[in-house]
C-alpha cells in the first residue's frame, strides 16, 4: 500500500504536492473554525446578558458578538476561497498532464512515446481527482459551518431579545 501511495505521489507531479498542502491548510482551518464555533456556543450557553439599563445589555451583547462570533464569521470567506481553489489546482494539473501527453505524441525519437503519454495522462487524472476529493467534502463542511454560525447568531439575537424584554 505504501508503494502504491508513493507511485501516485510520483505520478501526480508537483501540482499534486501543492494540492496536498492546500488540503492540509484547508482542513486545518476548517477544524479550528469548527472548534472555535463550538467554544462560542458553549460560552453563549453560560453568558448572562443583564445590566441596569438597556444600553449596558446591548453593549454586553455587541461585545460578545464582536469578540467571539465575529472570529468565526471572518474565517468563512477564506475557507470558501480555499475550497474553490482545490478544483482549479486540479485543473492546472490536468493541463500540465495534457502538455506532457502531447509532448509525448510529438516526440519522434526511437523510444516508444507511449511511456511519456501514459505519464501525462496519469498526472492529468490524478490531479483532477485530488482537487475534487479535497473540494467536495470541504464544500459540504463549509455549508454546515455556515448554517451552524447562522443558528448561533440567531440564538444570540434571541438571548438579547429575552434580556431586553421586561419581565411581567
Amino acid at each position: 500500500m505504501l508503494s502504491e501511495l508513493q507511485q501516485v505521489l510520483r505520478q501526480g507531479g508537483p501540482i499534486l504536492w501543492g494540492l496536498i498542502l492546500l488540503g492540509i491548510g484547508l482542513y486545518s482551518i476548517l477544524a479550528s473554525t469548527w472548534l472555535g464555533l463550538r467554544k462560542v456556543k458553549n460560552e453563549l450557553a453560560g453568558q448572562k446578558f443583564a445590566g441596569e439599563d438597556r444600553r449596558q445589555i446591548i453593549r454586553q451583547f455587541a461585545t460578545f458578538e464582536l469578540d467571539r462570533l465575529a472570529w468565526v464569521e471572518r474565517r468563512l470567506p477564506f475557507i470558501g476561497v480555499l475550497a474553490a481553489a482545490a478544483p482549479l489546482a486540479g485543473l492546472l494539473g490536468t493541463v500540465s498532464g495534457m502538455l506532457v501527453t502531447f509532448s509525448g505524441l510529438a516526440t519522434s525519437s526511437a523510444a516508444q512515446p507511449i511511456d511519456k503519454i501514459s505519464v501525462g495522462i496519469s498526472e492529468a487524472l490524478i490531479t483532477t481527482q485530488a482537487g475534487l476529493l479535497i473540494a467536495i467534502p470541504a464544500a459540504f463542511l463549509l455549508a454546515l459551518l455556515r448554517k451552524q454560525t447562522q443558528m448561533t447568531h440567531a440564538r444570540l439575537q434571541q438571548r438579547l431579545h429575552v434580556a431586553l424584554t421586561p419581565a411581567t
